[in-house]
């Protein structure tokens, strides 16, 4: 068994570039819809529509030109960039503890390649999305169908916000387990407070909004140990993403 102290743990570096993945799918999905909108480019009218409105239908125009036809996959490189410029900043905003044993430096790496695995996986699903809009508006310009896929964005957005931090504790824990280290008792005690994603869930404790947990960044998060912090994520996801889905479905 190696040192605790040891500034570099066996097979805490192993394998990092996974972490990247959904970032090079990110580009090479935008680069495939790219390569076939410049395929159909000189195919297309003179005027194209460049909005729709929640029913599918196209309310704006303007004349064709690079701009204006690959605009959405200018936004979604751009998302791309800016999420791959985040996941490289993560560590300086981790925040991590003072001297923190074996088994919570590879716990802490994973929480590190999880986040940028969110980060990646968000821009990739959002490249895909606007993706499927484009090649859309170009074969099928007089009517856009997105409330299915606009419904199914949401989903995996929300479900890869979680997954990926399930899927790099289990890669933390089978690492340090490898390698003979494991927490301790106060270790597997505040281990249990904590849900995938930073989420924690505490009965015990009265309030709504906790800090983060140390070496998670900076800020706070919520609890939804309690009857009050359940009742604040039910309320924010039938706000921020029940509201427009079912505008959105109630217009079309």
């Amino acid at each position: 068994m190696s040192d605790d102290n040891s500034p570099t743990l066996p097979g805490l570096r192993q394998g990092r570039s996974a972490a990247w993945l959904p970032f090079l799918l990110s580009v090479l999905a935008l680069a495939a819809v790219v390569v076939w909108g410049l395929r159909v480019y000189p195919d297309l009218p003179e005027t194209i529509p460049t909005h729709w409105g929640p029913g599918g239908v196209p309310d704006a125009w303007e004349e064709k030109s690079f701009g204006t036809v690959f605009m959405p996959q200018m936004i979604a490189a751009g998302t791309t960039a800016l999420m791959a410029v985040l996941a490289l900043i993560i560590p300086a905003l981790m925040n991590p503890p003072k001297d923190p044993s074996a088994w919570k430096r590879y716990r802490l790496e994973g929480a590190e390649r999880a986040t940028i695995s969110v980060l990646g996986w968000i821009s990739l699903l959002t490249v895909l999305f606007v993706g499927y809009l484009g090649v859309q508006g170009w074969v099928t310009p007089d009517e856009v169908s997105f409330k299915w896929p606009m419904a199914l964005y949401l989903l995996l957005v929300f479900l890869m916000i979680f997954l990926p931090y399930r899927r790099w504790s289990r890669w933390a824990d089978a690492q340090a387990g490898e390698h003979g280290f494991t927490p301790t008792a106060e270790e597997q005690a505040e281990e249990k407070l904590w849900l995938p994603g930073g989420i924690y869930n505490n009965p015990d404790e009265p309030l709504i909004l906790v800090p983060k947990r140390e070496g998670h960044g900076t800020g706070a998060t919520i609890n939804v140990g309690n009857r009050a912090g359940r009742i604040t994520v039910i309320v924010f996801l039938v706000v921020f993403v029940g509201g427009p889905l079912a505008l959105v479905f109630a217009v079309g």
